[in-house]
């Protein structure tokens, strides 16, 4: 079982942190290995960090050495060929330039927000930067939570451990989603979750949209969707009184807004089986919300896959909970994830349209338009967040950051039809003339890319291809040997 490396470079005491990410690792990796680097700077330890060959490396600057000396540039250090998580300062301010703290360039305030601009500026520039906010948990845990003075003057700690609890969980949440795991659907339930009130009492007069938390409750939803995240529903209830429910009330959503929806009296956990099934994709990308504790038992004995958060008793409280739960974590949202629910609209009109044709028929009435273009810095987020995701359709199971796919040699395919555009649909990572990554969209099953996709390579140079049986990938098996290309 090959560990998963973090390298932590920090100015301050990180040892509190690193026993943390070891204790909470079991929840998001296999294995893991630290190596602490404490006041020290990456680009002082270059062949030892290349000898340990990190998966990731962690920066921690923390804003109580600002007080002291100002930290090294950050562009040097981005600069090596790693994939680098950097945590932003917290706000704090010494009094010493009173109200006008952030208009002084000098003011310890100022400085340390225009540090923090000055990373959110890097992150547009170097692929292989990703951040963490610290100083939102700060924001949220309050400055008496998260920092003890005393332990700051006696061991240069600069996070109490309540404070270093919280940090570890946001770091691994976004490693873990660097890694490829990552939630791709929220099912909801209706009654008492989406709105207040539950419709077998009374039908739309016992239901109360504006409940307290349902509306931002809602709100949340519609976020969540505009950066391509499907909804779907699992409601006990009939569908009629549902259909008129959704047409009776201003809820922000139609019922068609929704990819997938089971509303009926089957237990919940083979409503989520059979909405998983049509939305192509595995139980563990998969979040589950219900107001009713023993239905998110009964999901979670069942379907220990899916994510079920354990909801306040308040729906008032929902939304400060779900805010900090890291259920849809992502290192970076592309282009083609915000197209994801517009083109799953159209795959519905496809699958429609299929019912009266053949598999050969059907496929070939799709006018389907592969078009190839080199992996470059463009689209190397999109190749990279594919091989991140696919699990399915993932060759050797592999994944790659876009800093990692920078300089090499590959292809991304997008694809048209009929019906619209699917957008980048799958990557290859070229390693010589061997297909060292493959990682294609469910979306596109059942159609014949992957064949479209060899044609194309078979068509600029004899290539070979690797196949690694993972726990998912078992699809893949046959496709090489299918279509003529020798194995190792």
């Amino acid at each position: 079982m090959k560990a998963f490396r973090i390298a932590l470079f920090s100015d301050c005491t990180s040892q509190l942190l690193v026993r943390e990410l070891r204790l909470q690792a079991p929840n998001y990796f296999d294995a893991i290995d630290i190596q602490e680097y404490p006041f020290t700077s990456p680009l002082a330890v270059q062949e030892e960090l290349k000898h340990y060959n990190p998966d990731a490396v962690v920066l921690w600057n923390c804003s109580e050495m600002m007080s002291e000396k100002q930290p090294e540039p950050l562009a040097p250090i981005l600069a090596l060929p790693y994939t680098f998580l950097v945590y932003t300062m917290v706000s704090r301010d010494d009094g010493a330039f009173g109200s006008s703290a952030l208009s002084s360039t000098q003011s310890l305030r100022k400085r340390i927000l225009q540090w923090n601009l000055d990373l959110l500026q890097l992150a547009t520039v170097f692929k292989n930067l990703y951040i963490v906010d610290l100083d939102l948990l700060q924001s949220r845990l309050g400055r008496a939570q998260t920092f003890d003075a005393r332990l700051w003057e006696t061991a240069k700690l600069a996070l109490s451990p309540t404070a270093t609890s919280h940090i570890a969980t946001d770091t691994l949440s976004l490693l873990s989603a660097l890694n490829g795991r990552v939630n791709k659907v929220l099912v909801t339930d209706l009654d008492n979750t989406f709105w207040g009130g539950i419709t077998g009492e009374g039908g739309a007069d016992s239901v109360n949209p504006d409940a307290p938390g349902h509306r931002a409750y809602r709100r949340w939803l519609q976020q969540l969707a505009s950066r391509g995240i499907l909804l779907a529903i699992a409601s006990h209830n009939d569908y009629s009184t549902v259909e008129s429910l959704f047409n009776t009330y201003h809820l922000e959503f139609r019922l068609s807004d929704f990819q997938a929806y089971e509303i009926n009296w089957d237990p919940k956990a083979e409503m989520l089986k059979r909405i998983a099934a049509k939305l192509h994709i595995h139980l563990d990308s998969i979040v589950f919300i219900d107001d009713r504790r023993e239905q998110r038992e009964a999901v979670r004995e069942a379907l220990p896959q899916v994510t079920v958060p354990e909801l306040p008793t308040d729906p008032a409280l929902w939304m400060e909970y779900l805010s900090q739960a890291h259920l849809f974590e992502t290192p970076r949202i592309t282009t083609d994830d915000l197209l994801r629910i517009k083109t799953f609209q159209a795959d519905v009109t496809r699958a429609e349209f299929a019912q009266t044709l053949s598999r050969d028929e059907y496929i070939r009435s799709l006018q389907q338009e592969l078009i190839a273009e080199p992996l470059n810095e463009h689209n190397c987020e999109r190749a990279a967040q594919l091989t991140q995701r696919c699990n399915r359709f993932n060759m050797r199971g592999t994944r790659h950051t876009a800093a990692e796919l920078l300089n090499r040699k590959g292809w991304v395919y997008a694809l048209r039809d009929r019906f619209g555009d699917l957008g980048i649909v799958s990557a290859v990572i070229l390693d010589g003339n061997t297909i060292e990554t493959w990682a294609m969209s469910c979306r596109v099953f059942n159609r014949d890319v992957e064949i479209m996709i060899l044609n194309h390579l078979k068509s600029i140079a004899p290539i070979r291809g690797e196949y690694c049986p993972t726990d998912r990938n078992i699809m893949c098996r046959n496709i090489y040997q299918a279509n003529g290309i020798p194995l190792p």
